[in-house]
């Protein structure tokens, strides 16, 4: 008994001492807060949520984020759960909006404690996905019939979803939120949606269709206000703080980081999905980033012997990293070399201004010092793998930075690379090998070129370096007596567009170069004698480009190259998939393919006549199937082609050893050898001198002002070939250099088929034309292709004659004369002439579609003439395409601002004019060139096109061509609302690698008009679409809508 009495006399003591203890606590300052604020608004609402949780509470303060029943749902929660930093946000983020500055504070100072300033990343995301989506850069997104993500996004933490969500891809068609955590702040996340894709494939018969869309989407919180933020969004082309749109960076370079300063607050990320079965992406936020970083360049170029073989050019990329400031680059130093002759460095654009957010190359030129001598100088003696180590010292507005490059040194005999100013302005890479074996009683002789394309993933020098044979132990590097030369460009080109130009101007600059340091190359490379050759992605290119340049070719070499991407694998289906197959109207996908006719190589086999032409695939290729090769082959030989075709049993796509080991493999055997002696036996060498050197009348590059008599050819005229008949076939005239010197200068509908039949004998020449308006005959230098002037004293153009045609003096150009509603052809030497004509009058300076206008250096302009927050929004835009382009080409853009851009950049480049006349003081110039396009602000926005199609509805965006001085393009992106200008600015945006094409390149004829079920339907959304005509008006077969003129 007297141990139970004990025992109850210690727990009174004990149950006494903790009443004392609990009386003699204070409450912690949280619990006070929580306490009071829910008593007060106990007094006039109540919490009617069954079961206070977390995602409930989130779920309805995205709803309504002011009322008195969330704010007080929320206090509940936190009752019960106090160390929850995102619902202090939550409720702090309500406060600031209800204007209760001390209680946010006190709610952002309780998420801090737990959180820090920031989140340092995304824990939970939540996801919707997978949709149906096509290949396109611009299909629709089926979630904008519930009003799109910003409205679907407040249900995603309801496990009973308030909207019904529908995708032909998953079973019963139903589609529900789901979400996937992430653990650490580098973490790829990955997007699995459960769906059976193999049942998918098997029933469809398409690959693509497992390319989906979707959204993931996920919070982050800011305790401090105006703190700057930089984020990153890797794998993915575009991404969203809350409503902001910043570019991605698709394939995982690092470069791009888009900063911003946010009020305090919870935040949320959007991120567009678009992947084949699985979606990866990364998502980083940083507040401690530099305002500025510079980065390694992804390539550099070559010294050679010891030499600079041509100017050395290195793109370096730069990030600006701040949110509101211009970064202003004043100079750039050699600060440490290693060894060699002293080294300048030079910034190619004086001071150039990188806009805030933006990252772009920034072109510096390396020099040497001593400038005493010619530029053949000896910059290292000892010739080896690293000769170079520099420190770059970048001089900016905000500091210094330096940079660490090593440039290798290459020595003869194998292959080296060399840097070139592209036709964009940007800088751009090729390899090349000199002639190998190559022995001339001429110092002048100049060499045929092979231009060898490399296919997807390969690089320059390795596409240089397949050249290779072995002899006596040793591999020998290139083609006997020709230039081999290997250029690339970075993205999606598949030497289309883009790709087709860097190749031709790598063509050119070889050229140059070898010229101009004749004094160590062997001989010189002749850009009018080209091999066009290449492999895989690469066979592709070098039909396209032999047939748009074929008075260049002297020869062809396609090994297992498909004909178009349309038709060859899943990633560039043409509406097979697309959300957009239910709205577009037939007219509309008609002027979209036509874009892209250009590049389908069967279209154009007539223009190879006469090129001997080698066709070759292993027989058990299945990345490229022989089929492919072989409807190329019977399509060439349906148009009289000269053309060897050769399928290898037991060989796939690539191979090192044809029939024994180290014999050239597949791009450089016996058999390719063979050919290639067998052009090389037909070349007179001694006969191909340049034109000044021949005797030609060359007055400037086009002979302007000669007469056909005064040519004498700078080539050996072989017999019969004056009298072969060969057929032109051209979709755009604005690619290529015609045939047998005769250059489409017009059509008469634009990117219809055009076809010139070409022939010549004696004194007689002839052309049969079909859908041409005007056309030009040169005198060019290829003797089996082109006409000898001289000789032609008879001209006819399908019923004209021309005769004397001797004594008419150049230029030869000549038009359809319309007027007399005939086929009566007349000489129109003026046809360009003078500034004023060659602005109103299209040609191949000025044709479509959008994408040329990249296809020069080209500027983007943004408005300054609204209000602050307006001009800040086309900054925005800018910095968002000018981005793009660099992320999927390697592009460089300047971005200057309407009242900053002077009058020599303002007429020496192209412009991207971003804004419409009330807010971009230079898009009026551009819009008074278009008759049949008007803008009116005064009553209300409207658009007029043509005479009867009026467009009012605010959620309209106009993206447009528009001629710039003589020989320039301007693409104006305007809107009649906010929100119409960014569904144009997000046509600049690409799809997924393989086909991540750069801005405005796929698809987009002169004109798109974007109306508010664009986001919804895609292309079968827009209003119109279409091509102007030759003098810049509206034509109604050329556009989707039917308009009165």
């Amino acid at each position: 008994m007297d141990s139970i009495k004990i025992f109850y006399a210690a727990f009174i003591l004990l149950h006494l001492a903790g009443i004392k203890t609990t009386q003699g606590k204070k409450q912690k300052p949280e619990t006070d807060f929580i306490g009071k604020e829910i008593t007060l608004l106990d007094k006039t609402t109540k919490c009617n949520q069954a079961a206070v949780s977390r995602s409930a509470v989130h779920m309805a303060w995205m709803k309504n984020q002011v009322d008195d029943e969330v704010v007080l749902c929320c206090l509940k929660f936190l009752n019960s759960s106090p160390e929850d930093a995102f619902v202090w946000a939550l409720i702090g983020t309500s406060y600031d909006k209800r204007s209760a500055k001390k209680k946010a504070d006190f709610c952002f100072q309780q998420s801090t404690k737990l959180s820090g300033k920031h989140s340092k990343f995304v824990k939970d995301w939540y996801y919707i996905a997978p949709f149906v989506i096509g290949k396109t850069e611009f299909d629709g997104d089926p979630l904008f019939s519930q009003g799109g993500i910003f409205n679907i996004s407040k249900f995603r933490v309801s496990t009973k979803p308030a909207l019904k969500l529908f995708s032909e891809l998953t079973p019963k068609g139903l589609l529900g939120w789901a979400k996937v955590r992430q653990s650490q702040s580098e973490s790829l996340v990955q997007v699995r949606p459960a769906v059976d894709w193999n049942d998918l494939v098997s029933s469809l018969g398409s690959l693509g269709i497992t390319e989906w869309q979707g959204w993931a989407l996920g919070d982050l919180v800011i305790n401090e206000g105006n703190l700057p933020l930089a984020f990153q969004c890797l794998g993915v082309s575009r991404c969203y703080i809350n409503n902001t749109m910043t570019v991605g960076d698709l394939y995982h370079r690092d470069y791009f980081w888009n900063s911003m300063v946010l009020p305090r607050g919870v935040h949320t990320v959007f991120i567009p999905l678009r992947a084949k079965v699985t979606a990866s992406f990364k998502f980083l936020v940083t507040s401690e980033l530099p305002q500025f970083q510079i980065f390694q360049p992804s390539f550099l170029p070559d010294l050679y012997e010891g030499y600079f073989p041509s100017k050395m050019y290195i793109a370096v990329p730069i990030c600006n990293s701040m949110p509101q400031k211009w970064l202003k680059l004043t100079r750039v130093e050699v600060w440490k070399q290693s060894e060699g002759r002293a080294l300048e460095a030079l910034l190619v654009d004086s001071a150039p201004r990188i806009a805030p957010g933006q990252t772009t190359p920034v072109t510096v030129e390396l020099l040497i010092s001593d400038t005493s001598k010619d530029g053949n100088i000896m910059v290292v003696n000892s010739c080896k793998e690293n000769s170079i180590e520099l420190d770059l010292k970048f001089k900016t507005s905000e500091g210094t930075l330096n940079l660490n490059l090593k440039l290798r040194c290459r020595h003869r005999g194998s292959s080296f690379l060399f840097t070139f100013i592209d036709h964009d302005g940007s800088v751009q890479q090729t390899a090349a090998i000199e002639p190998l074996g190559y022995r001339s009683s001429k110092q002048q002789d100049p060499c045929p070129v092979v231009l060898s394309l490399h296919g997807t993933t390969v690089s320059p020098q390795n596409q240089a370096d397949s050249y290779k044979k072995m002899v006596d132990g040793e591999f020998k590097f290139g083609v006997k007596d020709m230039w081999l030369l290997a250029p690339t460009r970075h993205g999606a080109h598949n030497w289309e567009g883009p790709g087709t130009l860097t190749a031709m101007a790598a063509l050119e600059n070889l050229a140059g170069m070898s010229r101009d340091k004749a004094i160590f190359f062997t001989c010189q490379a002749d850009p009018t004698r080209v091999v066009f050759a290449g492999h895989s992605m690469g066979g592709h290119g070098a039909w396209h480009l032999a047939t748009h340049f074929p008075d260049r070719a002297v020869g062809l070499v396609s090994l297992a190259g498909w004909i178009k991407k349309e038709e060859y694998g899943d990633s560039n289906l043409f509406y097979r998939h697309d959300i957009s197959n239910s709205y577009v109207d037939p007219s509309l996908k008609s002027i979209m393919e036509a874009c892209v006719a250009e590049n389908d190589v069967d279209r154009h086999t007539s223009n190879l006549k006469g090129v001997p032409v080698l066709a070759r695939i292993g027989a058990n290729d299945r990345t490229v199937h022989p089929f492919y090769v072989r409807r190329m082959v019977r399509v060439l030989k349906a148009a009289g082609v000269d053309v060897t075709y050769s399928e290898l049993p037991g060989l796939e796509h690539w191979w090192w050893d044809t029939k024994e080991e180290n014999d050239g493999g597949c791009v450089n055997d016996g058999q390719i050898r063979t050919f290639l002696d067998q052009i090389r036996s037909n070349l007179n060498l001694e006969a191909a001198l340049p034109v000044e050197e021949s005797g030609a009348c060359s007055k400037d590059d086009d002979g302007e002002g000669c007469k056909a008599s005064d040519y004498k050819s700078g080539y050996l005229q072989e017999e019969g070939v004056q009298s072969q008949t060969v057929t032109l076939e051209v979709f755009n005239p604005a690619l290529g250099e015609g045939l047998k010197g005769v250059h489409v200068l017009q059509q008469l509908i634009q990117f219809r088929r055009s076809s010139l039949e070409i022939y010549a004998e004696g004194d007689f020449a002839s052309l049969k034309t079909q859908n041409v308006g005007c056309l030009k005959i040169r005198n060019t230098t290829v003797p089996n292709r082109s006409f000898d002037l001289h000789k032609v004293k008879t001209l006819k153009i399908d019923s004209t004659t021309i005769t004397p045609f001797h004594e008419i003096t150049s230029p030869y150009t000549f038009c359809r004369n319309l007027g007399t509603g005939q086929k009566e052809w007349v000489h129109t030497p003026g046809l360009y002439q003078g500034e004023a004509a060659a602005f109103a009058t299209r040609g191949p300076h000025n044709y479509g579609p959008a994408r040329r206008v990249a296809e020069r250096p080209f500027i983007i302009v943004y408005g300054t003439t609204g209000d602050e927050s307006t001009s800040a929004l086309l900054l925005q835009h800018s910095v968002y395409i000018a981005n793009q382009f660099f992320a999927t080409s390697d592009t460089s853009v300047s971005i200057k601002g309407d009242a900053d851009i002077g009058d020599t950049d303002f007429e020496n480049n192209n412009l991207i004019i971003i804004g419409g006349p009330v807010e971009n003081s230079k898009a009026e110039h551009f819009l008074t060139a278009l008759p049949h396009l008007k803008l009116d602000f005064k009553e209300g926005p409207q658009l007029m096109l043509g005479d009867s199609c009026e467009y009012k509805e605010e959620r309209t965006g106009i993206l447009t061509l528009a001629p710039h001085g003589s020989k320039g393009l301007a693409l104006l992106l305007m809107g009649l609302s906010q929100s119409g200008l960014e569904d144009v600015v997000k046509l600049a945006t690409p799809t997924i690698p393989p086909m991540a094409r750069s801005p405005f390149s796929n698809l987009l004829p002169d004109f798109v008009i974007t109306g508010p079920d664009t986001g919804l339907k895609g292309p079968g959304g827009f209003l119109c679409a279409g091509s102007w005509d030759n003098t810049w008006r509206f034509a109604s077969h050329s556009a989707s809508c039917a308009c009165e003129a």
